[in-house]
């Protein structure tokens, strides 16, 4: 599998934070090595000593969506959960890529990457539908919403699980959190389905 200009484009914005004043020299290694931006792919960087970050992508689908595709799910899915597109669409850039057949080394699944055990919960039956998988990856993250009444903690308790948000009373100390949540809010800002800047959907 080769790496698309998206993913490298997507690795260096998002290993930025952990390796500050040495952006450049990481830009060269992926100018170097293309390939291996695949795995760092978004929020799936392993920053943990021993390389054993669950949420690590360790199948990527081959397939990659446009945004183009992937909107038609993402604005249903928005009408029945009440949530902006653009956060939906910020949570399935951080977690796959638009990648349908993610995988992670813990077994979540899809666009969204859900837990089998979240799957069941929210109804999922095909978790590599795009369609089924952003409705049930989108209900489930209202559901976390309802509970914590913000974005930020929302998008937290759905890297880290809502254990650990009510354990430490707001977001967990943990460095893949943290990035993970200030790469989902960025991206939600960011978003082409804000209404900024509709032209290039690829």
């Amino acid at each position: 599998m080769r790496a698309h200009a998206g993913d490298i484009g997507d690795a260096v914005e998002f290993i930025e934070p952990y390796v500050p004043g040495d952006v450049e020299g990481l830009e060269k290694y992926i100018d170097a090595n293309p390939d291996e931006a695949l795995s760092v792919l978004l929020g799936r960087y392993d920053t943990s000593p021993t390389g054993t970050n669950e949420h690590a992508l360790t199948d990527l689908g081959g397939v990659r969506l446009t945004l183009a595709q992937v909107r038609p799910f993402i604005e249903a899915a928005a009408a029945a959960t009440g949530l902006p597109g653009a956060l939906i669409d910020a949570v399935i850039r951080t977690e796959s890529g638009y990648r349908p057949r993610a995988r992670s080394r813990v077994g979540a699944m899809g666009l969204m990457q859900l837990m089998p055990g979240t799957a069941k919960e929210v109804g999922l039956r095909d978790p590599f539908d795009p369609r089924q998988n952003v409705l049930a990856g989108a209900k489930y993250l209202r559901k976390l919403y309802d509970r914590y009444g913000n974005f930020r903690l929302a998008v937290a308790a759905y890297n880290a699980g809502p254990g650990n948000v009510d354990k430490y009373n707001g977001l967990p100390p943990f460095s893949e959190t943290k990035a993970y949540v200030r790469t989902v809010m960025s991206r939600y800002a960011k978003s082409k389905l804000s209404g900024v800047d509709e032209k290039d959907e690829e």
